[in-house]
């Protein structure tokens, strides 16, 4: 578990996360030491959430896991990330190599396809 540091304490006021974490609990008809005994984190960590620090990712993980939520949605509460960042479009691009021969050459097949249908503006000439 990392150690929270003076960057990881929200705003003075700031009860969000809190609000949150207590939310999904009381729907749940659960205490901490209930949610601990499903995270598997110490109350103290829990606790300290309480007094202002924000989980780091492993803990907001571990936290989504208990409570069956979005980890977006725990790392958006707990000021992480912002509501923005949360719903960027996530583009994994595989290395070349690493993709089969076949569906590469597939893709370039119907790529010389849909370029030999287009007007020569769609085709960018």
């Amino acid at each position: 578990m990392a150690h929270a540091g003076a960057s990881d304490v929200t705003a003075a006021g700031d009860s969000d996360f809190v609000e949150y974490l207590e939310r999904h609990l009381a729907e749940r008809g659960w205490t901490v030491h209930d949610f601990c005994e499903h995270s598997g984190l110490k109350p103290s960590v829990v606790f300290r959430w309480r007094k202002g620090y924000r989980p780091d990712i492993g803990n907001a993980r571990i936290m989504a896991r208990a409570l069956g939520v979005p980890l977006l949605e725990v790392l958006v509460k707990a000021g992480r990330l912002s509501a923005e960042e949360a719903r960027a479009e996530v583009r994994i691009i595989p290395e070349l190599d690493s993709v089969p021969t076949q569906v590469l050459l597939r893709e370039v097949s119907a790529r010389v396809e849909r370029l030999e249908r287009a007007t020569p503006a769609e085709a960018g000439v």
